[in-house]
């Protein structure tokens, strides 16, 4: 049988190191840092998850490792911190991407941290792992995509383990064999994920974020014990090859481009889903400035995916399924010009002038954008005045290309990072990661997250 696809990735990673990588590569990986650490200083400032990290600590031994739980004193197993820290930045869905619907920043940079923090490292080997992991993650997403949205499943969750185990494993020293054996090992126990926790709004979905690290971090460990995975879970006899079908990706070679070049950060804490009826309702107001106090009624006429969460969703969501409503979403969207993480919270769910305006709002499904992976993103939004004046738009996402600037990504991070960190602390800790391949080592960052302050 020809040599299996992780074989031949993890093959590339072994052998390459940090001079093969490109200015780009190295400044993507900057990036993908800042955006992670945005992300992950917000929701452990506002200690997030709460009850949820509450019951992963009682799963380990006091005083069993040496890594960090953001903005927690007490040091923990690498597992349990990585597992901690990935649930909590995967419940404010405000993460990176690549193609095919994957977030390799919750998995790649949770595993990558906890384990420098227990076993050490050089930053050369940390950047090393982060490329390797956001290529395995990539690449595993694009085989699996078509498969996993014809069966309800949450892609991300399903295939973010398997680059948390590319970035874990090369980070440990795994040997080509080992890192072989450790995918073998999280493939034959990739977690299923069904969106239904999603749309429900239960605490399952943040688990999407961190159960694939936890099972990367148990994976490199047995592999690094000499325990085997099958080779060919992918493509052997009565393997995963129905759900990682085809050749998707594979016709990128290796570091042509490394594919966290393709790195691209989410505008809004909430599923892309809603993102083209945002969008819709912020170019309503920028060219109308509509009074939502003289608003009729809204029709969201929205693409078939988009409409079908927010069906499910229905009209009463919870802190975590309003990011899939469009009635949520586009009522704050109007009235405030602006969809940040503090729209999420239990108390503005039930602000009055949110819920009479998506009590408004009618949603519509546009059969004509096409269903299923190859539908278009898009969406009709038509906002009727009490005086009969109808402000009508359509956004489509496949003909904007939102360019996310460095300044657009320190705006930002500075906005996630605000009460938690002084103004001359975000500027120094964006500058660092931004130069990471430069640094000796990583005991600012590292020191800085612990000492997070509690926010609420």
């Amino acid at each position: 049988m020809e040599q299996s696809y992780f074989r031949t990735i993890a093959e590339h990673f072994v052998r390459c190191t940090v001079t093969d990588f490109d200015q780009e590569t190295l400044h993507q990986v900057g990036r993908s840092l800042v955006n992670y650490l945005g992300g992950s200083i917000y929701t452990a400032s506002h200690q997030s998850c709460a009850k949820l990290l509450a019951f992963i600590r009682t799963t380990e031994p006091a005083g069993s490792g040496k890594a960090s739980i953001w903005a927690d004193p007490q040091p923990a197993a690498p597992a349990i911190a990585a597992f901690s820290n990935a649930c909590r930045l995967s419940s404010l869905e405000l993460n990176d991407g690549t193609k095919a619907s994957a977030h390799p920043g919750i998995y790649v940079w949770s595993s990558v941290l906890a384990t420098y923090e227990q076993y050490g490292g050089s930053v050369a080997d940390v950047v090393r792992s982060v490329v390797f992991g956001y290529d395995v993650c990539t690449r595993m997403a694009m085989l699996a995509i078509d498969r996993i949205r014809e069966l309800g499943l949450h892609n991300p969750g399903f295939v973010g383990g398997l680059g948390a185990v590319a970035a874990a494993g090369l980070m440990r020293g795994l040997s080509l064999d080992q890192l072989c054996n450790a995918f073998g090992i999280a493939a034959a126990l990739l977690p299923v994920c069904p969106f239904v926790s999603f749309v429900e709004g239960a605490d399952t979905k943040d688990l999407y974020g961190g159960w694939g690290v936890h099972l990367a971090m148990f994976a490199v460990d047995a592999a690094q014990r000499g325990l085997t995975g099958a080779e060919h879970v992918l493509d052997g006899i009565k393997s995963l090859n129905t759900v990682f079908q085809g050749d998707a990706g594979k016709e990128i070679a290796l570091g042509a481009p490394y594919l966290i070049n393709w790195l691209s950060i989410k505008q809004y804490p909430a599923c892309f889903a809603v993102n083209p009826a945002v969008n819709a309702a912020f170019a309503l107001q920028e060219k109308y400035n509509i009074d939502t106090a003289e608003i009729e009624s809204v029709l969201v006429d929205s693409y078939p995916y988009s409409y079908d969460l927010n069906n499910g969703v229905g009209r009463d969501p919870n802190t975590t399924s309003g990011r899939l409503s469009l009635y949520y979403t586009v009522a704050v969207a109007l009235i405030e010009r602006s969809l940040t993480p503090d729209a999420f919270t239990a108390e503005k769910l039930k602000d009055p002038k949110y819920a009479e305006l998506r009590g408004k709002i009618t949603a519509k499904r546009h059969d004509a954008y096409g269903d299923g992976p190859k539908g278009i993103r898009a969406c009709i939004l038509e906002v009727h005045m009490k005086d009969g004046r109808v402000y009508q738009t359509e956004y489509n996402a496949t003909d904007v290309h939102v360019v996310y600037s460095d300044e657009m990504l320190y705006e930002k991070y500075c906005g996630l990072t605000e009460g938690a960190l002084a103004p001359d602390q975000q500027r120094d800790l964006y500058d660092y990661a931004m130069a990471l391949a430069k640094q000796e080592n990583l005991s600012y960052l590292l020191n800085m997250m612990r000492r997070l302050p509690k926010i609420r």
